[in-house]
């Protein structure tokens, strides 16, 4: 299901590791549109633009459909270890760097859906962009450096950050510990990390609950 309104595009970078320079590269889709607002949806690591199912493409949709938003979807291939961030900030400095292209605004409210490894990763570093005023992490990986979760969450508490989590998924067990009462937790019940199966539509829907 390849929509006819999004633009598919490559961002490309070099990264330094042990001192050999690393050729890097990911895929976006834009979903341009006159709004003020701009949802971004980063999968897990590995994860592709597209989504299980077209996921995000049907969400990048649904959003459209209802509210008018400009979305940009990416995939988040892994790198390495030593560079969990960078993904996301090439994305993310994309979006500000063409947002005129995007939603036709120089300034505009960045909102975020985030899954796994993507969820930990923003909640660590959104508090380094304004531009970003609502998060919804799905099960972030909270074993993928703890303490600099609970840093990052306590200090965007200010802006609007839900914290969903299904029952069956590993990280649930940690989540009183590192998140503790810094945002809002919701824990679905039946869903394990992928939200498979019965509970699918949930996430798909979680954006219109929790992000407008």
């Amino acid at each position: 299901m390849k929509p006819t309104n999004a633009d598919y595009k490559v961002i490309e970078w070099q990264e330094e590791m042990n001192g050999v320079s690393i050729d890097c590269c990911l895929d976006i889709a834009i979903h341009s549109a006159n709004s003020e607002i701009i949802l971004l949806t980063i999968p897990g690591v590995d994860g592709e633009v597209d989504g299980f199912e077209d996921k995000y493409i049907r969400i990048a949709n649904a959003v459209q459909d209802k509210y008018g938003a400009a979305v940009v979807r990416m995939s988040n291939p892994f790198i390495s270890s030593h560079h969990w961030e960078s993904n996301i900030r090439q994305v993310i400095d994309y979006i500000q760097m063409n947002a005129k292209e995007i939603c036709g605004n120089d300034k505009f409210e960045l909102r975020i859906m985030a899954h796994s490894a993507g969820a930990a990763v923003i909640a660590h570093i959104a508090n380094e962009y304004p531009d970003i005023t609502r998060i919804l992490l799905i099960n972030p990986a909270l074993k993928l450096k703890p303490n600099n979760i609970r840093d990052g969450l306590t200090s965007i508490y200010t802006r609007k950050v839900t914290v969903l989590f299904g029952s069956e998924d590993p990280s649930i067990g940690e989540a009183s510990d590192i998140i503790g009462d810094v945002v809002n937790v919701v824990v679905v019940d039946g869903a394990d990390h992928h939200f498979s199966g019965d509970v699918f539509p949930i996430f798909l829907h979680s954006p219109h609950t929790y992000l407008f």
